[in-house]
């Protein structure tokens, strides 16, 4: 609203200079040179030869830029004093943490886990202006591994989604759920003894207007990610004869997020994928089409067959980095 305000006043007040400078053409040289370099003195000259309508649009035309300031102030502060200062685009560094939320920018500066949730929140001073909070209470089972991968279509329990915003001191805060239906990829990476790197990719639905993307370092890795890693690194009992082979080591895992969306830090790469069936395929990613279906190159024998697989069939992602 402010925006529209804003620019229709911009656009009425050219509008009525230029009419005022044309009518002001008959009036002598002296009318003509103040209807182009003052304007906004004219609307205020009584009894003078100058036409109404344009002054009068003038007026409206003010009226109409100062109430659109006046509503983003107040419904946007920090876009406000940006204008003022003359920053009108906020610069976000490639890589952190960014996107929108209720189609408002959202760059959260404090990500921290809270137990089983995942506080996204973006501060001005002391106060929370946004926040999205992603509750794993009602699905712990996802809390396992360096991983989590969800997308629309997949098997529940889901996390809930907590939306939180304020749009300024005249208006209530806007608070929505969402149970289900969305994308979401987080991928940790202990560093040193407490902190961790998390690269995460969310979007939600198309009427929520949220999603958030980016790279952030957690000062305190999350309590659950300590006892996953502990119990990874217990010595495994020995296979019996019928157990299948052990992966090989090097294997890291990956999020499936993050090859259909940057394939290209993967293809030529052996991957092995585990299906949701509890099958397994090892080869070489080939390419992602754009369907975003994975090309898996196998062998077979002499040959080399291309399997194709589909997300939602994929359960488990790993990668055998290049030495």
């Amino acid at each position: 609203m402010e925006a529209l305000l804003i620019l229709g006043g911009v656009i009425g007040f050219v509008v009525a200079w230029i009419w005022l400078v044309f009518g002001s053409l008959r009036l002598g040289s002296r009318a003509l040179l103040l209807a182009v370099l003052l304007p906004l003195v004219t609307p205020f000259l009584r009894d003078s030869a100058f036409a109404r309508l344009p002054r009068i649009l003038l007026l409206a035309s003010l009226l109409c830029v100062g109430g659109g300031l006046w509503l983003l102030q107040q419904h946007q502060p920090e876009h406000f004093a940006r204008l003022l200062s003359g920053q009108w685009h906020q610069q976000v560094p490639a890589g952190e943490l960014q996107g929108t939320l209720m189609g408002q920018p959202f760059a959260p500066d404090n990500v921290y886990w809270r137990g089983d949730q995942l506080v996204f929140a973006e501060t001005a001073g002391e106060r929370v202006r946004r926040s999205l909070v992603v509750r794993f209470d009602g699905a712990t089972r996802l809390l396992q591994g360096t991983a989590i991968d969800l997308l629309p279509g997949d098997d529940g329990p889901w996390p809930q989604m907590v939306l939180q915003w304020y749009t300024g001191a005249l208006a209530s805060p806007g608070l929505r759920r969402v149970a289900s239906d969305y994308s979401l990829s987080l991928s940790l990476a202990p560093q040193g003894r407490d902190s961790a790197d998390m690269v995460v990719h969310l979007h939600l639905p198309a009427e929520h207007r949220t999603r958030l993307t980016g790279r952030v370092t957690l000062a305190e890795r999350p309590s659950w990610l300590g006892r996953s890693l502990t119990s990874t690194q217990r010595p495994a009992p020995p296979p019996e004869p019928a157990a299948p082979t052990p992966p090989p080591a090097g294997w890291q895992e990956v999020s499936l997020l993050a090859v259909l969306d940057e394939p290209e830090h993967f293809v030529g790469q052996r991957l092995r994928l585990v299906t949701i069936a509890g099958r397994e395929y090892e080869g070489v990613l080939k390419a992602v089409t754009s369907e975003r279906r994975l090309v898996l190159a196998l062998p077979q024998g002499a040959n080399q067959v291309d399997f194709q697989f589909h997300p939602v069939d994929i359960a488990l992602i790993e990668v055998r980095p290049r030495i």
